[in-house]
């Protein structure tokens, strides 16, 4: 057997869907399937598996739980949930199991998205837009934000370029906006671990906490990437501050504000995290209607 990236195995109840996802990735890793918990924890007792992907409504076990018990049982291997309904309906469940990962099972199913999900996951190969692109991708734009005076010119530097190949989005400045400002004023700590910069104050960076910002495309959609250098950020901040705004008991924080709009303004919001190394934050919009409807939740931290 040719070697293989890794190992994942599928959980799920339906048939075809367990079949559609091993023959999708069957070329890159070695699959497993199983069409309940308890199948799961068979093929676990045995095989080294480094991706778990379960459907969430399964009849015997959710697929929260079993991704509680993956964890306490097998905690070298990473869990990643997958559903047909809405995925904010389970934000909260995620905050509470520490899940990170909801796949949509959209129509049409995403291929693309769910391959570059998966391999993340498994090689940890997590950094840079290109990872989320089709391979026809370019590099359009690149910056280097260094101070709070460059916000302005940037945003307008990638929105005045997105117009050039897609129809302006009204929203596209608010997720910048966000984005940016986030980078800038929240990203940098001093030393005790509290904020270095006070929200629109005038900053210069520090060298070491100097920004990247990058715009590309590839021939179905376009994607913004901004990353800094401090890998404070953690998946349970941003599943605590996702939480809240979703159900309506963080309508009057500041913190969390632009993650929440970030996520619900793009068709697909991604974090990345190496922890005191850098935090990445991407958004993704589509040219087309083709892959709308329930947004995945997307944060991955090493």
């Amino acid at each position: 057997m040719p070697n293989k990236t890794g190992r994942v195995l599928i959980v799920d109840d339906e048939a075809i869907m367990r079949g559609m996802l091993e023959i999708e990735l069957e070329e890159l890793y070695e699959v497993f399937t199983a069409a309940n918990a308890a199948q799961a924890f068979e093929v676990l007792k045995t095989e080294q598996i480094d991706l778990v992907i379960s459907d969430i409504n399964m009849p015997d076990t959710k697929g929260y739980d079993l991704a509680a018990q993956v964890r306490r049982q097998y905690p070298g291997t990473k869990v990643a949930l997958i559903t047909g309904y809405n995925v904010d309906d389970y934000v909260r469940m995620a905050k509470e199991h520490e899940i990170s990962n909801i796949i949509s099972k959209s129509t049409p199913f995403n291929f693309d998205e769910f391959n570059s999900v998966v391999y993340g996951l498994v090689t940890e190969n997590i950094f840079g837009l290109e990872k989320y692109m089709l391979p026809d991708y370019l590099i359009v734009k690149t910056f280097t934000l260094s101070s709070s005076a460059e916000i302005a010119l940037i945003e307008k530097t990638i929105i005045d370029t997105i117009t050039t190949f897609h129809r302006p989005q009204l929203f596209v400045q608010i997720l910048l906006e966000e984005i940016l400002t986030n980078a800038v004023y929240h990203a940098p700590v001093d030393a005790s671990g509290k904020k270095k910069y006070a929200k629109h104050s005038s900053v210069t960076l520090d060298r070491k906490e100097i920004i990247q910002v990058s715009l590309g495309k590839d021939s179905e959609k376009y994607g913004v990437s901004v990353m800094d250098p401090s890998g404070k950020l953690t998946k349970e901040t941003v599943l605590y501050r996702l939480d809240r705004h979703i159900h309506g008991e963080g309508l009057l924080d500041e913190n969390g504000r632009g993650l929440h709009m970030s996520r619900m303004y793009a068709d697909r919001f991604i974090i990345n995290i190496k922890r005191n190394v850098s935090t990445e934050v991407i958004f993704i919009n589509y040219f087309d209607e083709k892959y709308r409807g329930s947004k995945p939740l997307y944060i991955n931290e090493l």
